[in-house]
């Protein structure tokens, strides 16, 4: 089968004159056909392209091309002596702030010396406040003695309370930044691994694009990885043919690689957004018939075949006068309707008959 790519059809200027007889034709029924035209290449089952997720020189290629790698398999490392770096200080921050948590800190063990020199005054105070009350109480001493026991008793409650306020503090205070610097050495840890590039599926490495000792950029691609013998199809479809276009519709299919065979694929999924910078829809399509021998990447032109039927009115495409008209005398035109139509052949659905003459226009 031909690929023909599929073409609008424009309106012409042209000027109705005197056709020969030999040129008229009349409508006949016979099996007509709708494509799509599209093009675009062969994928290797999850088939993706390599990316970095930081920035740096590329210390060590583990792979070479055409290897087998499976999913988290180590592909490339880039230097990483600064994060290391990094990683080691947050450790030992983190094993420092782990030392201030325990009994044996220096911190907290002022601190709890303090408590424990305000508990003991408090004890005192509040003994020596009994005491003098119990004085009081039997007419001995003065009340200004008992004033003043009751006095230092309340400060002493006040000190102590206030120590142990901010030893609780200290204990929060502490047991969050060893919190912390254990989060500030996890990330770091990670951002570490960041710098080992792992395959994200079991896959062939069909290429790579950087070489040891190169700068790595997080937009440039490393490689592509993807499964042999897995082969999808990714077209093209301008937005003026999507709508035509559905999952499960019959493809055509032609390979520079293949010149002169066609082979067959049906229709998988179509993306339901449009690519804003190409104006196109992409339309994925796996093999029927598909080439003994496939790569990657393979250039494909496609005719998506968008309606067929049997036993259709039709006129040559060349007969058509702009959208809906033909010659019906050397200078009679008549009102059509059309159906699918191809650059060969269109669909009169109204306006013409097998028994009427349908003349050539003179352009």
């Amino acid at each position: 089968m031909k690929i023909i790519k599929y073409i609008p059809f424009l309106a012409l200027v042209i000027s109705i004159g005197c056709s020969g007889d030999s040129e008229k034709i009349k409508p006949q029924q016979r099996e007509i056909t709708e494509s799509v035209y599209a093009s675009g290449i062969v994928k290797a089952g999850k088939q993706y392209e390599v990316f970095a997720t930081t920035g740096g020189i590329l210390k060590e290629i583990l792979i070479n091309e055409g290897d087998t790698v499976a999913e988290g398999h180590a592909l490339f490392i880039i230097d990483n002596k600064v994060s290391s770096l990094s990683a080691e200080n947050a450790r030992l921050a983190m094993e420092q702030s782990a030392d201030k948590t325990t009994s044996n800190s220096n911190l907290l063990r002022d601190t709890e010396g303090r408590l424990k020199l305000a508990a003991e005054k408090l004890k005192n105070d509040s003994l020596l406040f009994v005491r003098q009350q119990s004085l009081w109480s039997q007419q001995v001493g003065s009340k200004i003695d008992l004033e003043k026991r009751e006095l230092a008793y309340r400060a002493a409650a006040t000190d102590y309370q206030s120590v142990l306020n901010q030893y609780q503090q200290l204990k929060k205070d502490l047991q969050k930044g060893y919190e912390q610097s254990q989060n500030s050495y996890q990330i770091l840890k990670k951002q570490q691994e960041d710098y080992t590039i792992k395959s994200l599926f079991d896959g062939i490495v069909f290429s790579i694009n950087k070489e040891k000792g190169e700068l790595v950029t997080t937009g440039n691609p490393l490689a592509v990885i993807g499964q042999a013998g897995n082969y999808t199809i990714e077209l093209q479809v301008d937005e003026y043919d999507i709508v035509k276009v559905k999952a499960g519709q019959k493809v055509f299919l032609s390979l520079d690689s293949y010149r002169g065979q066609v082979f067959e694929a049906v229709i998988t999924l179509v993306a339901p957004i449009m690519n804003t910078r190409t104006r196109t829809f992409t339309v994925y399509a796996t093999f029927t018939s598909q080439p003994a021998t496939l790569f990657p990447n393979l250039t494909v032109e496609a005719n998506i075949l968008v309606a067929r039927k049997k036993d259709a009115l039709v006129i040559p495409a060349s007969y058509l006068i702009g959208d809906g008209k033909v010659l019906t005398a050397p200078k009679e035109t008549t009102a059509v309707t059309i159906g699918i139509s191809n650059a060969e052949w269109v669909e009169i659905t109204g306006g013409l008959n097998t028994t009427q003459d349908v003349y050539p226009p003179v352009r």
